[in-house]
């Protein structure tokens, strides 16, 4: 059903620079808007994808989801070519069949474990601990505190649509919108809905010729069956079938410049044209319209990059309050409190701000271990070259209490926020001039685990030797895993 060749669907806002990377690396793109087969030249295909790449609600994150073989083919090259990425993968991917051993009861739900020493919940279980059990994974994990859903729905996956055990429902792609389609789509499945079996119509069945969904549907029904016999003769913690991988590759804001100049390859790219997309809002308008005036060569467009920086920086003047996002590697986003720009300083390629924060609650500094008080400010200095964000913390009388420097990708900055991805360590610098890195464990857990990227755990490296900071530990660490 798979062939040596890799086929990719790219969708959202780093398509182009995208598709430039995997077609020069021999990848096939099916699917492809009508801009990009314009702007590459390619001919209009089709043919149903091995994997799609496309932007989630996050837009500074990629999903990549498809067949495992040809999922990591394509991340291999992405990460080497893209470099600078946090990654969250599933260890055990989408629809995939394994046997799992009921370990607790809890109500009509069993916990259930899994390969990988992973823990799923199954409903409507009735089976006693200990009893071993065929399941399926209806809803992997990627990131800590997610659970992993079972189902006793055995399932495997085509490319044009997904055939469940024990069923007798009919679902269609929202992306298949001709009722003429749909219909012909239920009619297809009457025979093998009658069988035992439930369709889901995939989104590449909306144009494949009807005997090729047919051949599909056959030779789906006959791998189901094998998938099925052989869960029954499995052993506890085997993978039976792997389902679809799912990955998110977070974009961080030097992977974007990287996107950056490979689009510039193919069409007019001002520097920084992924990120103020990614940004959003009003920048998204004034990107298109800087890069018409240098696709007419009315305007460099490096000239019209230093342009961005200025009107950014005029803006986040004349706000009064500036937002500051701190993404967790995780990705869960933490809003700062807000803070009032002080002073800003642009130069050709980068901007330095800083910013005033008023403390308004008590609390603990973490970090620190010192208190923190009403009145107590802190001036954040950030700059979009740099790796770390520096908070000098004040009382009320101006009063040093200490420094926090946190270890980040170089800052995202916009008319009227901040964003940036923490990197888990952090340094802290006391008034009597101790200074300490902390979380090691948190960060070393996060490489070891291949989330961030050994081109990432580099720049650390480098920005903590600048600050002073013995990184023997960490070295140790980069040797062992890379």
């Amino acid at each position: 059903m798979q062939s040596d060749i890799v086929k990719v669907r790219i969708r959202g806002i780093y398509a182009t620079a995208l598709t430039k990377i995997l077609l020069d690396k021999g990848f096939v793109i099916v699917q492809a808007s009508p801009i990009i087969r314009q702007r590459f030249n390619i001919p209009e295909n089709n043919t149903a994808p091995d994997l799609t790449i496309k932007t989630t609600e996050d837009p500074h994150t990629l999903l990549v989801i498809g067949f495992p073989r040809q999922v990591d083919e394509t991340l291999r090259v992405l990460e080497e070519e893209v470099k600078y990425t946090i990654k969250w993968e599933s260890k055990l991917g989408l629809y995939s069949t394994v046997i799992g051993r009921v370990l607790e009861k809890r109500g009509d739900e069993c916990l259930v474990s899994l390969p990988y020493g992973l823990i799923g919940i199954l409903g409507n279980c009735n089976e006693q601990p200990g009893t071993i059990i065929p399941v399926a994974i209806a809803k992997t994990a990627l990131k800590p505190r997610e659970n992993i859903v079972l189902t006793r729905n055995l399932r495997v996956i085509g490319y044009y649509a997904a055939l469940i055990k024990d069923s007798n429902r009919i679902t269609i792609s929202e992306h298949i919108r001709d009722p003429e389609r749909k219909a012909e789509l239920i009619t297809l499945s009457s025979n093998i809905i009658r069988e035992g079996y439930g369709v889901h119509w995939r989104s590449s069945a909306s144009r494949a010729e009807t005997q090729v969904l047919l051949m599909e549907l056959e030779e789906l029904k006959k791998k189901l069956k094998e998938i099925a016999e052989k869960a029954e003769k499995a052993s506890e913690g085997e993978i039976v079938y792997e389902g679809e991988k799912i990955v998110l590759l977070t974009l961080t804001n030097p992977a974007k410049q990287v996107l950056d100049k490979i689009r510039s390859e193919v069409t007019a790219t001002i520097p920084g044209h992924h990120s103020y997309k990614a940004l959003g809002g009003e920048l998204s308008s004034i990107v298109d319209y800087a890069e018409k005036l240098v696709e007419n060569k009315w305007i460099a467009p490096e000239n019209a990059g230093k342009g961005m920086l200025q009107y950014i920086a005029e803006k986040l003047k004349s706000n009064k309050r500036i937002e500051i996002i701190h993404i967790k590697p995780d990705g869960t986003p933490i809003r700062l409190t807000p803070g009032k720009t002080e002073s800003i300083i642009v130069k050709e390629n980068g901007i330095t701000v800083e910013l005033k924060r008023i403390i308004r609650t008590p609390g603990i500094y973490d970090g620190l271990k010192i208190e923190k008080e009403p009145g107590d400010y802190d001036i954040m200095r950030i700059n979009t070259l740099s790796w770390t964000i520096t908070h000098h913390y004040y009382n009320r009388n101006g009063e040093l209490k200490g420094e926090y420097i946190n270890i980040n990708t170089p800052p995202e900055i916009g008319p009227d926020k901040i964003v940036y991805h923490d990197l888990a360590l952090d340094i802290i610098k006391k008034p009597d001039g101790t200074i300490q890195l902390i979380d090691i464990e948190e960060y070393l857990k996060l490489l070891n685990q291949g989330i961030i990227s050994k081109y990432i755990h580099e720049k650390i490296l480098e920005t903590l030797r600048k600050q002073g900071i013995n990184t023997t530990q960490l070295e140790k660490n980069t040797r062992r895993k890379h």
